[in-house]
């Protein structure tokens, strides 16, 4: 609980209840929850919250880079713990979102000419295939 605190207390969030519901939610998760995952395992410690509340936090949580989301395809968003650069392999069988260590070359690598006077700011790789257990389902074989 103590770190949740110095986690929103250093992106000078105001400590709430219902924050520090969400944030220990997030933790237990572990398969990139969808709001509405989160809003269910909340709901256990606190009833009466609403989806809204739970949302409305998760949304400030992105903007103050507690969390991240990943919306693949415009579909559900999911979030994500995990605030370190890395990059996501997406499942299009099952939907299965699994983190990939990635050590991403500089951004300032890019020419201004390949940049086109786009200004990044961060980069994130998304590989998009079949997890294991699709392929095996599907009876596809990796080369």
């Amino acid at each position: 609980m103590k770190s949740y605190l110095e986690k929103l207390r250093s992106r000078r969030l105001a400590v709430t209840p219902q924050r520090l519901a969400v944030l220990a939610a997030l933790e237990t998760l572990a398969d990139h929850p969808t709001a509405e995952r989160i809003y269910q395992e909340v709901r256990r410690q606190i009833p009466a919250i609403s989806f809204n509340t739970v949302y409305k936090a998760l949304e400030v949580f992105c903007q103050k880079g507690l969390v991240t989301k990943v919306n693949p395809l415009h579909e559900i968003a999911r979030y994500d713990k995990t605030i370190e650069e890395h990059g996501h392999l997406i499942c299009r069988g099952c939907h299965r979102i699994i983190d990939l260590v990635w050590n991403p070359p500089p951004l300032t690598s890019l020419s201004p000419e390949t940049l086109n006077g786009f200004l990044p700011e961060h980069q994130r790789l998304t590989v998009w295939g079949l997890c294991r257990s699709c392929q095996e389902s599907q009876n596809i074989k990796e080369d």
